[in-house]
């Protein structure tokens, strides 16, 4: 229904319009009046008439002025029309101007009236149409990102159901999506790095952190990435993005994306993020294997560090080297110092790589890096005490020595008699390797439950990680995460034994926030699931 204002200070026009004027029948429920500029702005204000009819010239204010202080409002644009004289069309002229929509000549001719009213209710209705329709397309707007995450979390946080594939087309159609059912796809997941502690520090929003994140990796992807993608966030405040992409060109193009969406978060977002990544392109019924695949990958950010991008290939690599010469003096100062012999000489066999890997080409530049990557090991060894080094006396022997070879061969000899040396003296302040691994193992086994890292745990028994993975290796016949991992299985048994522990508390307290993930690894130990365990020992499920 509508209602109109009809404004006059003549009251014998006003009433005349209000009751001989048929307004019912063009769909007006309401006839409002006022008797000049004034009273019409409050009651338009406060009823909001669909269409107003003034009188152009009135005593107190205007017709004019009436609709130029209604104008101002923002949220209120009614339709309005102007009665006036025949010597009016200049007022007429500047009304026309404000948006009036007609107007109307006195005397007024009701016929003449009735063709002015249903133009208007015409183009009330038209109007109200499209607000609705504006109104209903917002609304679908806002809600197509949502239905589209929710297929996506089902996709990949369950199982596929085969049964189901006819839904599940239905909706990928309706939400634009028919790419995921025709091709092969690729599955990175990001997520920020310790986003608890972001949480906590001040100045810092969670939510803002994530959002960016989103932000930063859809941006990146529409201007990077040739080919469809989607983006959603699972149910633990992880992007994860789906890449359209053959088997045979998902690797590269895949770690690259990763890569960039990393440097901009680091570049915009100001923190820290590691992405996990599928190890195959795979179809829309293996989609859950790649998440809990490309998840998974993530939970290494506990051994590896963060910041990075993670793929099954690489996670290897990272651990330790076995017989290259690192180039880091921090790692040398660590192999010198628990290192035999035997093993520094072996590591020299790298010399001549590690100095190609510099890219020089002039004797002069070579014997002058070579100089300053010494130099650093042995201020390292002065900082740590060795007296041969603390004042650093020698740096003109040193140069001089190194100054007399021309050759790559000699070089290398000069520099392993250097550090063969130096090993001498570290023997005699250092803790043994045995030492060094006993120390880890306390932390690893008072700490189990905490967010260890191989870099955390290497910083407070004081070696780089290269070498405390090197040492696990070689003390214990297995790596670091898989002692830590050994240590947190067996705890968790020591848990399930007890039925007051559900078996995603026992998860949380042996250090994997995933209980999904705790189960999977707990039976590629143990043989068996959590549950099952239980089971085995005649406990109650839960």
């Amino acid at each position: 229904m509508l209602s109109a204002l009809i404004v006059d200070d003549e009251c014998e026009i006003r009433n005349g319009l209000c009751n001989r004027f048929p307004w019912e029948n063009f769909g007006f429920n309401e006839v409002l009046v006022a008797d000049d500029g004034d009273t019409a702005l409050i009651i338009a204000m406060d009823k909001r008439p669909d269409m107003i009819l003034t009188d152009i010239k009135m005593k107190k204010k205007s017709g004019l002025d009436f609709l130029r202080y209604l104008q101002e409002a923002e949220d209120y644009k009614p339709e309005a029309v102007v009665v006036s004289g025949y010597d009016d069309f200049g007022l007429v002229k500047q009304a026309m101007q404000i948006g009036v929509l007609d107007y109307i000549l006195k005397p007024i001719n009701l016929d003449e009236l009735s063709e002015i009213v249903r133009k208007t209710v015409d183009i009330i209705h038209k109007k109200r149409m499209n607000q609705q329709n504006e109104q209903m397309l917002s609304q679908i707007r806002f809600a197509i990102p949502k239905m589209r995450e929710e297929l996506l979390r089902e996709l990949l946080e369950r199982n596929y159901d085969a049964s189901r594939i006819m839904r599940i087309q239905h909706r990928i159609h309706t939400l634009n999506l028919n790419w995921m059912t025709q091709e092969y796809m690729t599955l990175i997941a990001i997520e920020a790095d310790d986003l608890k502690a972001i949480g906590n520090r001040r100045g810092h929003d969670k939510e803002l952190v994530i959002f960016g994140i989103g932000n930063v990796v859809n941006q990146t992807l529409e201007e990077e990435y040739p080919y469809p993608f989607t983006l959603c966030m699972d149910s633990a405040n992880r992007w994860v993005i789906l890449l359209r992409s053959s088997p045979g060109e998902q690797s590269n193009l895949a770690r690259g994306i990763a890569s960039l969406c990393l440097q901009r978060i680091n570049d915009f977002v100001k923190v820290n993020a590691s992405a996990g990544i599928s190890g195959a392109a795979g179809t829309i019924g293996q989609l859950h294997e790649l998440f809990l695949e490309a998840t998974d990958l993530l939970e290494h950010k506990v051994v590896y560090g963060g910041n990075r991008v993670l793929t099954k290939g690489l996670l290897h690599d990272s651990e330790e080297y076995e017989n290259g010469l690192p180039e880091d003096p921090a790692e040398v100062i660590d192999f010198i110092k628990y290192g035999s012999d035997e093993e520094i000489s072996a590591a020299m066999n790298g010399f001549v790589e590690l100095v190609q890997s510099w890219q020089l080409t002039h004797l002069r530049d070579i014997q002058q890096r070579i100089f300053e990557w010494l130099f650093e090991i042995f201020r390292l060894a002065a900082a740590a005490g060795v007296p041969r080094y603390s004042s650093l006396s020698n740096p003109i022997t040193m140069w001089e020595l190194l100054e007399q070879y021309d050759t790559l061969q000699s070089l290398q000899e000069q520099t392993e008699k250097f550090l063969l040396n130096l090993a001498i003296d570290f023997r005699k302040l250092s803790a043994s390797p045995s030492q060094i691994v006993s120390e880890a193992e306390k932390m690893i086994r008072s700490e189990y439950a905490d967010n260890l890292t191989l870099q955390s745990v290497a910083s407070s028994v004081h070696v780089t990680p290269v070498w405390l993975s090197k040492l696990f290796k070689k003390e214990k016949h297995k790596t670091f995460l898989e002692y830590l991992t050994e240590v947190r299985i067996e705890k968790a048994k020591e848990m399930l034994s007890d039925i007051k522990y559900k078996v995603y508390q026992v998860s949380y307290q042996v250090g994997y926030k995933d209980p999904v993930h705790f189960s999977k690894l707990f039976k590629k130990q143990v043989g068996c699931t959590p549950k099952e365990f239980r089971r085995q020992r005649g406990l109650s499920d839960e």
